[in-house]
């Protein structure tokens, strides 16, 4: 490869990084643009901690669905951009539709068609961005995709979100979280280029991009990604245990305004981007396993404090940056661990299968449950559930084989699939 070449790749690997955070980031935005908003929604369609933990729950289960199909959608057609291009836009749609809802009844259809749009961003996402990773930067570029979640879903989102809901209606902050997926759906459609539009022949035969249908049980056949669904599971328990209910814990329990709530959870969200892709680079250094496991430890930190510490919005603010460390772990169990097992060509389908696994249990049942504990036994009782299932993911990662290109060298000139056989 020539040093014009060398350029050009490290150009567009940057591009690919940037373009993926930033959809990835609008995407989560507007899903949990509904915890953010309940507070001002809830009331007026006489919507109980339950019907949330619904709501989630559905939009969870289309989610997990439509990621598994649509990204083995994308490994078998062999095109990111033709999946992602209309599903950007869908989600956009439905976002503006979530702002004229009138009913429980339409607020969950729509919900479930959001899921639906939203489910298969983060496979072809994070597929698109290992097809242009170099090997001793894919944690780092992966997870910083990733730590969107927390800069702009749980960071800008709150302040934005809670800010347009007081000072016009909820109905304005809904139709504000669909705007961001409209400009992206520009931004992928002139900038975003296919892989194997960028190689040559010989290049595109070695790579392999396109999945056969014969090929699906080698991915039930790795070790890494069974351990991975099983992760999937409890983080995903402690994600949507602890997003969900925490805004209205904050402003119900411990009584704090829209907008303080706002400012803590903003503070969160940052404590989520800086550990989002900070975690991932550590674990290109340390290698991804001790990573996981320290981070999942430390992420049962995060509920356990907003349910023992009652400060003020200064002190909150800094115990929910400091402890938020969970996101550290998301994309090394969803992505970085079962990619690094695998050839390239199977990433989608075994992203979307961890995250149909983790979201059909972690992102479905437990918002439900979590609500329904909510009513009986208080809204500290879906913390608890949280910091529970990080502490089980910690106890799984012992069990995670290494994957990471420091700790398993290359052999013979191959470079960041050499250890694929021996994972699986």
């Amino acid at each position: 490869m020539t040093n014009g070449s060398k350029k050009s790749f490290f150009r567009y690997e940057n591009a690919i990084v940037l373009m993926m955070f930033f959809t990835f980031g609008f995407v989560f935005m507007e899903r949990l643009s509904v915890s953010f908003l309940f507070p001002f929604f809830g009331p007026a369609l006489k919507m109980n901690n339950a019907d949330l933990g619904l709501m989630t729950s559905i939009l969870a289960i289309c989610w997990s669905l439509s990621g598994f199909v649509f990204g083995s959608l994308s490994d078998l057609i062999g095109s990111r951009k033709k999946v992602l291009l209309p599903i950007t836009l869908a989600f956009s749609i439905f976002s503006f539709l979530t702002g004229i809802a009138r009913s429980i009844g339409s607020m969950l259809v729509i919900r479930g068609l959001m899921g639906v749009s939203e489910g298969p961003v983060l496979p072809i996402a994070q597929a698109s961005v290992v097809a242009d990773s170099q090997p001793h930067r894919r944690g780092f570029n992966m997870g910083f995709v990733q730590s969107s979640l927390g800069l702009i879903g749980s960071a800008v989102a709150p302040l934005v979100l809670t800010y347009v809901a007081t000072k016009y209606s909820w109905h304005a902050g809904f139709y504000l979280a669909g705007v961001p997926g409209l400009i992206m759906f520009f931004v992928l459609l002139f900038w975003m280029k296919e892989p194997n539009r960028r190689m040559s022949k010989e290049q595109l035969a070695k790579h392999e991009h396109r999945l056969r249908r014969e090929d699906y049980p080698v991915v039930f056949r790795t070790r890494n990604v069974w351990i991975t669904m099983f992760i999937a599971v409890f983080m995903m328990t402690w994600l949507f245990a602890f997003t969900t209910f925490a805004p209205t814990f904050l402003t119900e329990h411990d009584k704090f305004s829209g907008t303080q709530m706002g400012v803590i959870t903003a503070f969160m969200g940052l404590g989520t981007f800086f550990w989002g892709f900070v975690g991932p680079w550590i674990s290109d250094k340390w290698g991804r396993k001790p990573t996981l496991i320290l981070f999942s430890f430390i992420a049962v930190l995060s509920p356990v404090c907003l349910a023992l510490v009652h400060g003020s919005v200064a002190v909150m603010s800094i115990i929910g940056f400091l402890t938020c460390v969970g996101q550290a772990c998301f994309p090394l169990f969803m992505v970085v661990v079962p990619s690094e097992s695998l050839s390239p060509k199977y990433v989608g389908t075994a992203v979307g299968l961890v995250q149909l696994v983790g979201e059909l249990i972690g992102g479905t049942a437990v918002p439900t449950i979590g609500g329904i504990a909510a009513d009986h036994y208080g809204l500290v009782a879906p913390l608890w559930i949280a910091a529970g299932g990080a502490f089980i993911s910690a106890l799984i990662a012992f069990a995670v084989k290494e994957t990471a290109p420091v700790k398993n060298r290359p052999v013979h000139g191959q470079v960041g699939e050499g250890s694929a056989a021996s994972l699986s």
